[in-house]
């Protein structure tokens, strides 16, 4: 599952499976935002149009942000499957709970 926000002028893309975070540019964002709905021809031509008035967003830019999407997607950084889904049945089943959680950041 992938996340997106802007904070403080960042666009952040959290893959929430691998713990990756990204910071991305704005094409990115939005080609992240497209990916997994969308084929690649619908893509470029919706960011071509979204980015008509910016000379620096060609075809060609767009066709190398989705390849390094699709290279983070087979890396598994990005777009990661839950490997934890088949067992959640299990887990909710077993009536062990977490009831206190300590996170201890230094100890001195």
């Amino acid at each position: 599952m992938v996340h997106q926000y802007k904070l403080n002028g960042y666009n952040i893309v959290l893959d929430t499976f691998s713990g990756g975070v990204h910071s991305v540019d704005d094409v990115a964002y939005d080609i992240i935002a497209l990916f997994e709905t969308h084929t690649q021809e619908d893509i470029v031509t919706q960011i071509l149009a979204k980015y008509a008035q910016d000379p620096s967003v060609t075809r060609q830019e767009i066709l190398d942000c989705l390849a390094d999407v699709a290279t983070l997607q087979q890396k598994g950084q990005l777009f990661t499957p839950d490997d934890y889904q088949e067992f959640a049945s299990d887990l909710k089943d077993n009536h062990r709970a977490v009831k206190a959680l300590c996170l201890h950041v230094a100890h001195s």
